[in-house]
């Protein structure tokens, strides 16, 4: 008797290993669903177009014969009365202080190396790396066209590398008849200088560039409500004009314009929203203001009008400027549109006063995905939307998808059946 028992036992826990086991080859078989893990994308709302300056700008001009020796940069900053370029009567005046300019460069250089207390503070390993740091530094502004930057990186190499070569030769490389050939060069090219015959001064506090392209008083901020689309599609990159009487124009250092056609259907700019301006031709940005929306030739097209106070050096270049508009960077969970669903979900909410509990249905857009065995639905908060994809808020909270979560992209239907 205690052996049929036994056996009886063994039967219906065998018997229920089995179907254990075979309701779960049985979910794997016929559910068939294909997932894909939850994981963080960043998206940006962006637009690519060609933008057009529109500032305050004045010509300067000189009527006069000679020889015009430039003072400041393009893209430099003057102050008002400033002397921005100097008239002489021929050019060798002008190649008279270019090569004085010069030599009073090297001979600080020299004089610099030549300081005492190099021997006597200055360790070698530190001149090297110094060295490395400023040649890399060389290569960098030449990438990014920064003249400028890259005459003072290679005189701080020059300086660094001269520097330990005087260190490790512990102190026999002289620099004292280099010093007084160079100070003897000085004296004889002073003794034949010139003073200017004239001086153009800036009228105001401003940036400075050596040209001017013909589109000063068209493209006038006094002029901005005229401006329509074919004057910006007929707007060149040719950024000079021929003249023998201009000397160049100054750019009021306060707010200016910029005018581009673009699609705004995906973008959705409206007057007054903020973003980013980077231009495509250097690393520089500034934010700007929406200013304007004006309709193009076809519903596709908006000429867009953007406002900006932020002046500097790069934006005073050119004319026409390839540029891209950030409206916003994204940060989120990627979502598949595939995998995207719609469900309706019971929420309470309870008054304040009474505590009366409400119950309501609302319908939220989001994804099945697996939790364990589970086939369990999980809201999206959609913070951007993309062709094949939107991206869902990192933190939205309770009942919604998190990173990681196996998102079932197919085998479910709208529902929250299977196909």
């Amino acid at each position: 008797m205690k052996n049929t028992l036994t056996n009886i036992l063994l039967i219906l826990l065998s018997v229920s290993v089995l179907t254990m086991i075979g309701t779960i080859f049985y979910h794997f078989l016929d559910t068939d669903y294909q997932t894909e893990t939850a994981v963080s994308a960043s998206a940006e709302q962006s637009v690519t177009f060609e933008g057009v300056y529109v500032r305050d700008e004045t010509v300067l001009s000189y009527n006069g014969s000679g020889s015009v020796c430039y003072n400041i940069p393009d893209g430099g900053r003057v102050g008002k009365n400033e002397a921005v370029a100097n008239i002489y009567a021929s050019s060798n005046a002008i190649e008279i202080n270019q090569q004085i300019t010069a030599l009073k460069e090297e001979l600080e250089v020299l004089n610099r190396i030549s300081n005492p207390g190099v021997l006597q503070m200055a360790q070698p390993s530190t001149l090297a790396d110094q060295a490395a740091q400023y040649y890399d530094q060389i290569a960098y502004c030449r990438d990014r066209g920064d003249l400028e930057g890259m005459n003072q990186a290679k005189e701080a190499f020059r300086i660094a590398l001269s520097s330990y070569q005087l260190v490790i030769n512990q102190g026999t490389t002289n620099y004292s008849e280099q010093i007084s050939e160079i100070e003897m060069q000085i004296k004889e090219l002073e003794a034949q200088q010139q003073n200017p015959r004239d001086t153009i001064v800036a009228p105001a506090s401003s940036y400075f560039v050596s040209y001017a392209d013909g589109y000063e008083d068209k493209l006038s901020i006094q002029n901005l409500s005229a401006i329509t689309r074919d004057d910006i599609k007929s707007v060149t990159s040719d950024d000079s004009i021929k003249s023998d009487t201009i000397i160049g124009k100054t750019i009021a250092s306060y707010g200016w314009y910029m005018l581009g056609l673009i699609n705004n259907t995906e973008l959705n700019l409206q007057v007054g929203d903020t973003a980013t301006l980077y231009l495509s031709a250097s690393s520089a940005s500034t934010e700007v203001t929406v200013s304007e929306l004006r309709p193009g030739e076809t519903a596709d097209e908006t000429m867009v009008v953007l406002y900006c106070e932020q002046m500097t050096s790069d934006f005073v270049q050119h004319r026409i400027e390839r540029v891209r508009l950030v409206k916003g960077d994204y940060d989120g969970i990627k979502v598949p549109r595939s995998a995207i669903r719609f469900r309706d979900v019971e929420e309470s909410s309870t008054n304040v006063l009474t505590g009366e509990v409400t119950t309501t249905m609302v319908n939220y857009r989001g994804v099945y995905v697996m939790d364990g065995e589970k086939v369990v639905f999980r809201k999206l908060d959609v913070i951007y939307e993309g062709d094949d994809y939107v991206l869902s808020s990192l933190n939205a909270g309770s009942g919604y998808l998190t990173l990681y979560d196996s998102i079932i992209v197919e085998g479910i239907d709208a529902s929250g059946g299977t196909d």
